[in-house]
């Protein structure tokens, strides 16, 4: 038991880490390559495409209509797509599928191993959580927020 619960204790540890406040400040816009696809949310409306420029005033975007201009004001969120961080989001699925696996072992599978002692039940009560959160983890596309109101 001390092995789960360490193990527990780590998962929580790395979601803490992983969920540190990053600054979303509109700075951020300078770190941006021309070109790159990204997603506006304003207001009114939300609008994907390419980044041009942008200045303390304002936000420029290449669409399919033509070049669109976003007034600092009215825009709440700004998101690029980011490198896939396929390897890291199987991890966490990993993690959340063992947690769930644990979860129901520790129910579900005690009362079975009680009543009718299915050895062959453990494996499926961990593996397919595992399998399944992992590959959701890993079918994940990255986002990252660049600006945030």
């Amino acid at each position: 038991m001390g092995l789960i619960r360490s193990l527990l204790i780590a998962l929580a540890g790395a979601g803490l880490v992983l969920a540190a406040p990053v600054s979303k400040g509109w700075d951020n816009l300078g770190r941006l390559n021309p070109g790159t696809r990204i997603e506006v949310v304003s207001s009114r409306q939300a609008e994907t495409g390419e980044f041009v420029s942008s200045s303390t005033e304002s936000l420029t975007i290449r669409t399919h209509g033509g070049e669109r201009k976003f007034l600092r004001q009215d825009v709440e969120r700004i998101t690029a797509r980011s490198q896939p961080h396929r390897k890291r989001n199987f991890l966490i699925g990993v993690g959340v599928g063992a947690a769930i696996g644990l979860a129901v072992d520790q129910t579900l599978g005690r009362y079975l191993r009680n009543e009718s002692n299915p050895s062959s039940a453990r494996p499926i009560i961990w593996g397919v959580p595992i399998a399944v959160c992992g590959g959701i983890g890993a079918a994940m596309p990255g986002y990252t927020v660049i600006y945030r109101k």
